[in-house]
């Protein structure tokens, strides 16, 4: 599996698909696997070199049980280390995100 370093940290990520690179984050409580089990995955691949990874604390991603780690910063740098790692100039971003309705 791959991994990308950051902050002593390691990132799982998967690369599949040609075309312009597009990376996709799952939300909360998820891993990469949620793009492919909604179809996101097989559907973006053929126009997109999917970057997919796994939050910090998610799916293949260290698990770290200081939560100063889960921080938004260290989760936006989590995707540029792995950028990096992979030497990505620019890409395009997709996130999943979860609207919860509020009661009353």
């Amino acid at each position: 599996m791959p991994y990308a370093g950051n902050q002593g940290i390691r990132i799982h990520y998967k690369i599949e698909g040609k075309g312009l690179p597009l990376v996709i984050q799952h939300g909360f409580t998820s891993s990469m696997q949620r793009w492919y089990m909604h179809g996101y995955g097989d559907a973006l691949q053929d126009d997109f070199q999917l970057i997919l990874l796994d939050a910090r604390g998610h799916g293949a991603s260290d698990k770290s049980h200081d939560p100063v780690a889960y921080a938004r910063d260290a989760r936006v740098s989590d995707v540029v280390a792995v950028l990096d790692h992979l030497w990505s100039r620019s890409t395009h971003t997709c996130a999943w995100v979860a609207r919860m309705k509020r009661c009353r």
